[in-house]
């Protein structure tokens, strides 16, 4: 493996910011550190960076233990959430200022410089300064002055954060399109899960200071292995007992369940074709998602969201609605499994 974490332990007083963290990146992989805010991410990646020590465990890089290395000679380079470009350097300067510190030669570092400022499309823009510039162009100078020196891993915090969200879409696709071209290792924290699944090869869930679980970004959405994981991607209605829904009537009493948006039709009184496996509801709000409408619905006491074709006719806020659930994620102490719907698949009763 390019990158091992072993056993990280990192505490801020009575605050325990990592717990025994462990995980491994494969060479050339882009993976997000993803999770709430207090979860730990951030600390991980300064671990990662030098710019923190741990407590206890153990950090490699290209299977070299690095917990006694300077930031400085880790060969990381670093993208901040606020670009902390130098106000008094042009696009450039900046660019270039890492290789400066190297004492590069003077002819190498412009032809360093030149090659990026062309992989990032700034081409023309070399003798701007940062006031000069969108949060799309800094945040792209940010990226080249990191990667100039030939890093062997980039970490980048929460990349996207500052800037507006349809350049913040735009950059998503550059900034993985250019770490695969260039094939450098990278680990980018973020909060945003639609970020996370968009961009990275590998997604690392961490809550409370606990890495929750490990897996490309389809592994992480389609088979949660802890509850909070299931609660925690997607837009999840969490129910308090699934028994009581059509097709789950085996489930266990009491036990909690997590139930997708994409898990749910809900449609007309009679518009679906096995009316043994629809529960009944009412539409207690409609919103517009612009490809379809967002649909919450009161089944037997339990709110659920789902979504509705504006190819469909519309249905309104207090209708009584039916409510087809295909499958749920159920919580079985530390992990969950996905039960599917027994009833959906039973053949309509023939009455003569």
């Amino acid at each position: 493996m390019y990158i091992e974490v072993k056993n990280l332990n990192k505490s801020f007083g009575s605050f325990r910011a990592s717990k025994n963290v462990s995980f491994s990146i494969e060479k050339g992989n882009l993976v997000a550190l993803l999770g709430p805010s207090g979860s730990g991410k951030t600390t991980i990646l300064r671990m990662l960076a030098g710019l923190e020590v741990p407590d206890s465990g153990d950090i490699f890089i290209q299977g070299k233990c690095v917990n006694d290395t300077a930031p400085g000679e880790r060969e990381i380079g670093f993208v901040f959430q606020n670009y902390a470009l130098f106000r008094h350097m042009t696009v450039a300067e900046n660019i270039g200022f890492g290789l400066q510190v190297k004492k590069v030669k003077k002819d190498v570092i412009q032809k360093r410089v030149e090659e990026l400022i062309s992989l990032i499309g700034l081409t023309g823009l070399e003798k701007r300064y940062p006031h000069q510039l969108s949060g799309g162009q800094k945040q792209r100078v940010a990226f080249a002055r990191a990667i100039a020196p030939n890093p062997s891993v980039l970490l980048l915090d929460e990349p996207f954060a500052a800037i507006d969200a349809k350049v913040r879409k735009e950059l998503r696709t550059w900034l993985k399109e250019m770490i695969h071209k260039l094939g450098v290792t990278s680990i980018f924290v973020t909060h945003d899960q639609e970020e996370a699944i968009d961009v990275a090869d590998e997604i690392i869930v961490t809550n409370q200071g606990s890495i929750e679980q490990k897996g490309t970004p389809v592994e992480i959405y389609k088979y949660p292995v802890t509850p909070f994981v299931a609660h925690f991607i997607g837009e999840s209605s969490i129910i308090e007992n699934a028994g009581v829904l059509k097709g789950f009537q085996a489930t266990k009493e009491g036990i909690k369940s997590v139930i997708r948006p994409e898990f749910i039709e809900i449609g007309r009184i009679g518009e679906f074709s096995n009316p043994s496996a629809t529960d009944k509801g009412v539409v207690s709000q409609i919103g517009f998602h612009g490809s379809s409408w967002e649909i919450i619905v009161d089944v037997k006491g339990c709110k659920l969201t789902g979504y509705r074709s504006l190819e469909k006719e519309p249905l309104q806020v207090g209708e009584e609605v039916s409510v087809l659930i295909h499958r749920l994620y159920v919580f079985e102490g530390e992990g969950t499994k996905i039960l599917e719907n027994k009833l959906k698949n039973d053949p309509m009763p023939v009455f003569i």
